[in-house]
């Protein structure tokens, strides 16, 4: 066993290595002005208060013998913060501990498709806080806790039992942009641990073949970059990103529609062309942060700064984690616990008596 674990560990490490000397080969041309691959993050500069509104939802689900149970809520935070970015007031919507909503439905759904259904209703339940909390609070920023698109995890195909209900939440997703857009608010999304592989792909795709076509770029820089390019086909974003950027820089904004083939962004329609992704290093020891956001083409830069200055604010509170302040302080009110959805089952059980959709599943009764 010892030998086994001696040899993942040195696989990884070798891949790590080439990460790293990666990174570091194309840290040292973007020094040299080779290549522009990143950006100091500007300080934030307030002429006024600046109003900040965090939305992050809490969920639950359980499949029973005949019915499944899924628990929602979401919470918006308001945080306030003075000329000097100095919290100033914070309020909450609907207020600071909302009660559960529960959503049952019966056996005609899969196990794929109730597992869709609640990853939909969840969506559902934040983007309408999300738009209930900019009416109330009139923010100049609003952060969602992950991306401000739908996962593609949770794109329905046509004629699926729950086709109805991904129609509704692009529809929400859409009336969330417009307005954001109408009322001036910066629109951005806050991805915690981030999969994504979008920016290696482009680094690999068409930022080398770029560099090795350069006259004043020596052989021996194009020599390690041809070396140690594979690793970008097994490595995400935020594995490779951690060593290219250091603490306080970002990356350029990558335009989302030209980046990916998902359906669900020609679902977005006229909107498909203003979702853009940035990472930041809001924390000297902590992966980069994944912003998605929405912006207009012809402002790109000026929203670009402006974002990433505010979360970058909001996130490098501590050397070890980075994460808005507003989305940690709407984790802790909007989640919920296993207990509250036992407790919904035990109140309906009361009323039904011993019912066979209420009963558990095999798997999770088995007594060995």
């Amino acid at each position: 066993m010892d030998q086994i674990i001696r040899e993942i560990a040195g696989k990884l490490n070798a891949i790590n290595n080439k990460r790293l000397l990666l990174a570091s080969t194309l840290n040292a041309c973007n020094s040299s002005g080779i290549v522009s691959l990143k950006e100091n993050i500007k300080p934030i500069k307030l002429e006024k208060e600046l109003v900040v509104v965090g939305v992050d939802g809490g969920f639950l689900k359980k499949e029973y013998h005949g019915a499944g149970l899924i628990l929602r809520r979401a919470v918006a935070v308001c945080f306030v913060f003075d000329k000097d970015f100095k919290l100033k007031n914070t309020n909450y919507f609907p207020n600071r501990r909302p009660f559960p909503e529960p959503v049952v439905t019966g056996p005609e759904l899969s196990e794929q498709e109730f597992n869709l259904l609640a990853g939909l209703k969840r969506e559902e339940c934040e983007l309408q806080t999300a738009l209930a909390a900019i009416e109330k609070f009139s923010p100049d920023v609003l952060v969602r806790d992950g991306s401000i698109i739908l996962y593609p995890g949770s794109v329905v195909e046509r004629g699926s039992k729950v086709h109805g209900e991904y129609l509704k939440v692009i529809k929400l997703f859409r009336e969330l942009y417009k307005k954001c857009k109408e009322k001036n608010i910066l629109l951005v999304g806050a991805v915690e641990d981030s999969r994504g592989k979008r920016y290696c792909g482009i680094l690999k795709n068409e930022i080398l073949p770029t560099l090795y076509a350069l006259e004043n770029v020596s052989k021996e820089i194009k020599n390690k970059v041809e070396v140690n390019k594979d690793v970008l086909d097994i490595t995400t974003d935020t594995l490779f990103l951690y060593y290219l950027l250091n603490f306080g820089e970002r990356t350029a904004a990558l335009d989302y529609s030209t980046t990916s083939d998902l359906p669900i962004i020609e679902d977005l329609a006229e909107f498909r062309k203003n979702i853009y992704v940035s990472y930041i290093k809001a924390a000297e020891f902590d992966r980069p942060l994944r912003l998605d956001f929405f912006a207009e083409p012809e402002n790109l830069q000026e929203t670009t700064e402006k974002i990433v200055s505010i979360i970058f604010a909001l996130s490098n509170q501590n050397r070890l984690y980075s994460y808005p302040s507003v989305l940690i302080e709407a984790d802790a009110r909007a989640k919920l616990s296993e207990e509250e959805i036992e407790y919904f089952k035990a109140a309906i059980s009361e009323k039904l008596g011993r019912n066979p959709a209420l009963f558990e599943l095999r798997r999770e009764l088995r007594p060995f």
